[in-house]
Formats: structure tokens, sequence, C-alpha cells
């Protein structure tokens, strides 16, 4: 919703500043040079003249302008921004009207009434001069509802990747609980109170786009901690953060899957003790997430992906489209995950 309302402005920017191009500068210098044109081909060019032409043109056109400003905004229905034809008429008679009273834009400088060069009649050229504006301004609110329409169907598909995410990690945490209330109490109550700070963390997080990538390893933490409680002695976990990436922008949860899965895969099935570590680094203008864990080696070729991996790979898709990359592979020292992602991006969808 935020990106709509900041697109929305800038449409509104650009067409102000479309209008502020036309109005006072391209429709007054076309007609100045329109004139000065006829007159020199009449060999009655007059410097004099000229300038007096100048500034008519420039006062009706200016004129013009303050009207279509304060029309849009006390009167914005009289526009008919719906209507082509009704545009182009009130902007002629706008113009038209205007002229009227100050000497008429269309009256021809002094001996210039019976020449040729003048048989096509400068209100023609000033109708075709602001139907191409119109058009331009058409183009551009085209444009702007495509894009529109593109960015809400991003936000929706996102938020369906979001809604798919949630009960994966809730069924996962409340199995949890399960299975602890009847073999250690005390530790169930006790996962039961860092659930609560998890969810509490992880539902504020839920409702944004983007967060920074501090704020996301502190979720990551809350969920290690948790699956300590669980896992009791047999889990052990580092987090590092280098110091020039805590502030920069990534998805909201996103590393949240990444997580879960790595506990799910390379701590659960085995009764080894185990280490899971998480850094994030500043490489090349990209931000570069590591998830490591000392599970046993596996066949990182013949891989399936899975819900967790899925919900990942599609939302850095509709974020970042090609522009990303993700890692699995297996090593002596276990399993090692990798996900990357260019800073300039991040930057630029700063919410």
């Amino acid at each position: 919703m935020d990106k709509l309302i900041t697109l929305n402005a800038q449409q509104e920017i650009n067409r102000k500043q479309l209008q502020k191009l036309v109005f006072l500068i391209i429709l007054p210098l076309t007609n100045l040079l329109f004139v000065a044109a006829v007159m020199y081909d009449n060999e009655k060019f007059n410097i004099q003249t000229i300038g007096t032409v100048a500034i008519r043109v420039w006062v009706i056109f200016g004129l013009t302008f303050q009207v279509f400003q304060l029309l849009e905004e006390y009167l914005p229905r009289v526009i008919r921004k719906d209507c082509f034809v009704c545009q182009l008429a009130l902007h002629i008679l706008i113009i038209v009207g205007i002229a009227s009273f100050f000497a008429p834009v269309f009256t021809h400088p002094d001996g210039l009434h019976s020449t040729q060069s003048l048989e096509v009649p400068r209100l023609f050229i000033i109708t075709l001069e602001i139907t191409l504006y119109l058009i331009v301004l058409r183009i551009l609110d085209e444009q702007a509802n495509a894009f529109s329409t593109m960015l809400t169907l991003k936000e929706s598909e996102l938020n369906v990747l979001r809604s798919q995410s949630n009960p994966h990690f809730l069924f996962n945490t409340l199995n949890l609980i399960n299975s602890e209330i009847s073999d250690d109490p005390d530790n169930a109550k006790e996962i039961v109170y860092d659930l609560a700070d998890l969810l509490r963390k992880y539902l504020k997080m839920a409702q944004q786009s983007f967060t920074t990538v501090s704020e996301e390893m502190k979720l990551v933490n809350l969920y290690l901690t948790l699956q300590q409680k669980r896992f009791k002695n047999r889990l052990t976990f580092d987090i590092e953060v280098a110091h020039d990436t805590h502030g920069l922008q990534i998805p909201a949860l996103l590393l949240q899957p990444v997580v879960e899965n790595t506990i799910k895969h390379a701590v659960a099935p085995y009764a080894a003790k185990a280490h899971v570590k998480v850094s994030a680094s500043l490489t090349d203008k990209n931000l570069v997430v590591v998830f490591k864990d000392t599970g046993p080696v596996f066949d990182d070729k013949g891989i399936e992906e899975g819900d967790g991996f899925r919900i990942l790979r599609k939302t850095l898709e509709l974020h970042f489209v090609n522009n990303y990359g993700l890692s699995l592979k297996s090593t002596k020292t276990g399993g090692e995950f990798k996900v990357c992602i260019p800073v300039r991006i991040l930057e630029s969808n700063r919410e």
C-alpha cells in the first residue's frame, strides 16, 4: 500500500512537471518561433515586435497554467481526465478565453494579415500542440496504471507466500511444545514464554514488506534460542553480523524458512551434537547471508524443493526478479546455504 501511495504521488509530480514544461516553455516558444519565422519570411522581422509578442504569449500561457492549477486543486471534476475530447476542448477554450483579453494571440503581427505564410491559423497549431500534450499525459497515466496493477499483483503474491509461511512456522512450534509437555513440563513452560516473544516479533514483522538485517537476525536468534530449549544440550549456535550490514534492507521474514529447514534437516533427525552458524556480510556490493551447520554429508545434486525453499525462492523472485543468488552445498564439515542479494536494489526498495 505504501508503494502505491508513493507511485501516485510520483505520478502527480510528473504531471505537474510536464504541465510546467508545456505551458511555460514549449507552447510559448513554439508560437513565438512561428511568429518570428513568418515575419522573417515576409522580411518584416523586428526585434521590438518580437519582444511584444513574446510578452503577450508568455502572459497567456502563464495564466493558462495558473488556471489549470486552480482547477485541479479546487474543481478536479471539471478537468474530465476520463474524456480526451472534453480535455482538449477545455484547454482550447481557456487559452482562447485568456488570449481575448490580451490582444489575442491569434492576431497577426502588423503588415502580415494577407500573407500566404499565415494560411494555417495558429489556432490549428495550438490545437495540435495541446492534442500531443494530452496524448503524452494519457500515455503516462496508462504506464502508471499498468505499473500500479503489476505492483498490486506482486504485493498479493507476497502476501500469499507469507500466509503459507505462517502456518508452517506455527505448526512446527506447536508440535515442539506438545512433545515437551509430557517429557519436561518445566522446559515446556520456558518454551511457551520464548514462543510468546518470538510470535510477538514475528507478527510485527509480518506486517512489513522490508526490515533491516539487524531486525531479521533478532528473529533468527529468538527462533534458535527456542530450538535450544527443545534440543537442550545438543544444539549450539552463533550469529555474526558485519557492522556495515546492520542497517541494510531485507524482505521481512526472508530467513525464517532457511533457519527452520536447517533445524529440520541438519539437527532434528540426528542424536549427535549440532552447531549452527549464521553470518551476514557485504561482498562486492552484495549482501551475503550464510547458514552453516554440522549435519552429515548429503547429496546436494538431487535435492527436491520443499515448501521452505519454494517460499524463499519465490519471495526473492518477486522482489528482485533474476538479480539474486541461492546455493546449497554439502561440505566435509556440514551443510552450507547461501543467500545473495544486491545491496543497490535493496536500498532502492526501502519503505
